[in-house]
């Protein structure tokens, strides 16, 4: 006994001389880390070849698809962050159960043709662009697909054409892909903090859809023409916080067009910022270049800020006998609108017969600076020829500065002019690959002049409804922001 309890005393003594494990409440936290999100097996890296697919690309590894891949019905692929996948040329991405791309801020996925170096200088001509090269086929929702989301995730270099028939809907031999297709009218899109860049034609096709597509990048959608976000028939949600530069044509959209579902189209298009966008339609210039609603759509436009693009909000298209849209249910104010070229004041509200924007689409430029006459907000009137007309006053160019943190105004164009000078921009303008920040300064006239008395569509069910309930994809809703454009003063909206 003696000496098991000498034992015992020397124990007890040589764990009272350890380091304590006892926590300081007042220093120390217990950190307990989340693993990454899976779903069924890992897919190992590596190349993928052609086949159907279903379970999880793991964080920091890269796969190459030299195949179309395929996501039949039923089955769920999910990328953890960090994941950078590799298309082949000509290869297509099915989907027609759900695709999940979970990139973060401090780590994003990739879906590009890797090794393709991107050229953005301004004035570099389109032709020698691989934006517009189409190298892929594109992200493409059948109509079975009930959920397809892209968070922290880049899409680069889409917009190839079909070289056969692929096995779903709108995968005709000899068309030209989006960089993202989705025609599920009770299946859900997010696309949330993400950046496409390069397409041929639309870059995001929503035939029917509940959609939440915000915050992200959107730049070089469509080559001569296309649209950037393109709803039509069927499709509900917000388009917001985004952020378009050198888009071809609208670069979001709401259109009615289509058949299939009793459901109107119905966008809010919400503190958006649009840069240099319409220049390389080779429609006549009632085309537009930023926000359009046509074709029997609806919905709410606030808060968004366009920089010198070809146009200002079109509200009906005003040529080839395109129908109106519900002008009785879509409205819009508080807009900002700026450029610093006549020709492009000029189309501020576009002078072609059959568009119905009128002066209450801008809260700035103001009324007293349109210099309209007193009463004057009939859409009837002739006044100057015509409503539209006597709306654009050439010597707002270059008024209005909002005032940029890191951007140029007027821009500086190749060969020495500005904007102002020349009747449109050089074709091929983009603002990426330099330090430009697009954010307000303190003192711009855009910091709170946004209106909030409103509410986002947030159609999307939380949990979300798919083969993977799970509340983590509810996509975060951001409110209407209090300055006009896609970055507030607060640290709100986009992140970019």
């Amino acid at each position: 006994m003696k000496k098991n309890s000498l034992l015992l005393g020397l124990l007890a003594a040589a764990i009272a001389l350890l380091p304590s494990c006892k926590k300081n409440a007042t220093t120390e936290k217990t950190v307990v880390s989340t693993p990454p999100f899976q779903v069924g097996q890992t897919i190992s890296p590596g190349n993928l070849s052609a086949g159907s697919y279903k379970g999880t690309m793991t964080s920091g590894n890269t796969y190459t698809l030299t195949g179309d891949f395929t996501i039949n019905k039923g089955d769920t692929v999910l990328l953890q962050s960090g994941v950078t996948v590799c298309v082949g040329a000509g290869v297509t991405i099915i989907v027609k159960g759900v695709l999940i791309s979970l990139g973060t801020q401090a780590a994003p996925n990739s879906f590009t043709a890797c090794g393709v170096t991107k050229i953005d200088q301004i004035g570099n001509p389109v032709t020698s662009d691989p934006a517009y090269s189409g190298k892929w086929t594109g992200i493409n929702c059948d109509t079975s697909c009930t959920l397809c989301e892209l968070q922290w995730t880049h899409v680069e270099f889409t917009g190839g054409t079909f070289a056969t028939t692929e096995p779903f809907v709108g995968g005709t031999s000899g068309g030209t892909s989006f960089s993202v297709l989705f025609q599920n009218p009770k299946g859900d899109l997010i696309i949330t903090d993400s950046w496409i860049y390069g397409s041929v034609d639309d870059c995001i096709r929503i035939q029917q859809g509940r959609i939440y597509i915000a915050r992200n990048t959107l730049e070089k959608m469509g080559y001569l023409g296309g649209d950037g976000v393109n709803a039509k028939h069927g499709t509900q949600g917000d388009m917001c916080y985004n952020l378009c530069v050198g888009n071809a044509t609208n670069s979001t959209k709401c259109s009615d067009k289509g058949s299939g579902s009793f459901v109107q189209c119905n966008i809010n298009m919400y503190n958006n910022t649009y840069i240099d966008c319409g220049y390389r339609q080779a429609s006549p210039s009632s085309r537009g270049s930023d926000i359009d609603y046509e074709q029997g759509g609806r919905g709410l436009c606030y808060n968004n800020l366009i920089v010198n693009c070809r146009n200002g909000i079109r509200i009906g298209d005003g040529q080839n006998s395109i129908p109106m849209p519900d002008t009785t249910n879509t409205i819009y104010t508080n807009n900002y609108i700026y450029s610093d070229s006549v020709s492009e004041v000029n189309q501020f509200f576009p002078v072609t017969a059959g568009t119905w924007t009128r002066p209450n689409a801008y809260i700035i430029p103001s009324a007293a600076q349109l210099n309209l006459p007193a009463g004057f907000y009939s859409p009837n009137s002739t006044v100057n020829g015509g409503d539209d007309l006597a709306y654009n006053d050439p010597s707002l160019a270059g008024v209005n500065n909002p005032m940029f943190v890191n951007f140029p105004l007027p821009e500086p164009i190749p060969g020495g002019q500005t904007l102002s000078a020349i009747s449109s921009l050089e074709t091929g303008v983009s603002v990426t690959g330099s330090n430009y920040d697009f954010h307000l300064k303190p003192g711009s006239p855009a910091i709170g002049a946004g209106y909030v008395g409103f509410s986002p569509f947030q159609n999307i069910p939380n949990p979300v409804k798919n083969d993977v309930t799970n509340p983590n994809f509810a996509p975060t809703i951001t409110q209407p922001g209090v300055d006009i454009g896609c970055y507030q003063s607060s640290g709100t909206g986009n992140a970019h």
